[in-house]
């Protein structure tokens, strides 16, 4: 009789913990409404027409910016002004 190869056998048998840590601080300058920033700036770009044409204003840790949206990538969003802004320091964004 011919020998077959051996099935696979997992050796990984401990648990997984792959769970993410969650940690929320409390604090009183942002707003919670039911739109996040992220939600915000998809409905921003997914409208019909073109995002710059859009006027919007962001409000930051430190400034308030008056200006139009041109692209957004993982960390930043760019603005018309050629302005790097980073979304984790964005407070609120509001359509004029």
């Amino acid at each position: 009789m011919k020998k077959l190869p051996e099935l696979y056998k997992n050796l990984n048998t401990k648990p997984k913990d792959n769970n993410k840590k969650v940690y929320y601080m409390k604090n009183e300058e942002r707003d919670v409404k039911s739109h996040s920033i992220e939600e915000e700036l998809e409905n921003i770009f997914n409208t019909l027409g073109y995002s710059y044409n859009i006027p919007v204003e962001i409000k930051t840790v430190t400034t308030v910016y008056h200006t139009s949206l041109v692209t957004k990538t993982k960390e930043n969003v760019l603005t018309i002004d050629n302005q790097i802004i980073p979304i984790k320091d964005i407070i609120q964004i509001t359509r004029k």
